[in-house]
């Protein structure tokens, strides 16, 4: 399963839970509870960074510093000490992202996973058998090069964007099929599509953009 979708998705439906148990009078105060464990959804966000591409663990390792120190912070337990120090960290934090040149990797393998949160990732792919992949992008962008790559049968990329973007890049010759479920947000396939060969190779698009962008182009 892409994700970012994934991670999106839970987090909605805790949200949504955590409201349906208060007006069951399960739960006293949800807004309460939200205010102080939200940053969990951080920590599992730099969680599936870094096991995404484990090699680039460096933004992924901060922001998990980052949410622990506010979790603190939010659930109570921390000193006065902390509580001082982890502005400093987040205003670190936010210049390594802006500042960053994200995490670059390029991929022989026959499937591809890039997930982007607060961040930026760039991947290019060289596989002779390229069947596609999943790619994620939160609050953040990727930048996915397949110029290089050599399509299968029935290759599916799975793309989901939130609050970010995503743009693809494939050679020309390739027929590029996009289905897409734009909320908020646009998908645009800009690939020529006159004079392809009846065998043209055929790469599949499937897009989910919730306030983001998908492009795809040579």
């Amino acid at each position: 399963m892409n994700r970012a979708r994934a991670l999106l998705g839970s987090f909605l439906i805790v949200i949504g839970g955590l409201y349906t148990l208060e007006v069951a009078n399960v739960v006293d105060d949800a807004g309460s509870l939200i205010s102080k464990w939200w940053p969990v959804a951080l920590i599992a966000t730099a969680v599936m960074m870094f096991f995404s591409n484990h090699r680039h663990w460096i933004t992924p390792t901060i922001l998990a510093v980052v949410a622990v120190i506010v979790l603190l912070n939010t659930t109570g337990t921390t000193d006065t000490v902390v509580t001082v120090v982890w502005p400093v960290l987040l205003i670190g934090a936010g210049l390594l992202i802006l500042l960053g040149r994200g995490a670059r990797t390029s991929s022989d393998d026959d499937r591809i996973t890039a997930f982007a949160a607060f961040g930026g990732t760039e991947l290019a792919s060289h596989s002779k058998h390229f069947e596609g992949g999943n790619i994620g992008a939160l609050f953040g962008g990727a930048d996915v090069d397949l110029r290089d790559a050599t399509l299968a049968p029935h290759a599916t990329l799975d793309v989901f964007t939130a609050f970010g973007g995503t743009e693809i890049k494939v050679p020309e010759g390739w027929k590029v099929i996009t289905h897409s479920l734009p909320l908020f947000g646009g998908v645009g396939n800009v690939t020529a599509k006159e004079m392809l060969a009846d065998d043209a190779p055929v790469l599949d698009v499937s897009a989910t953009v919730l306030f983001g962008g998908v492009d795809v182009k040579h």
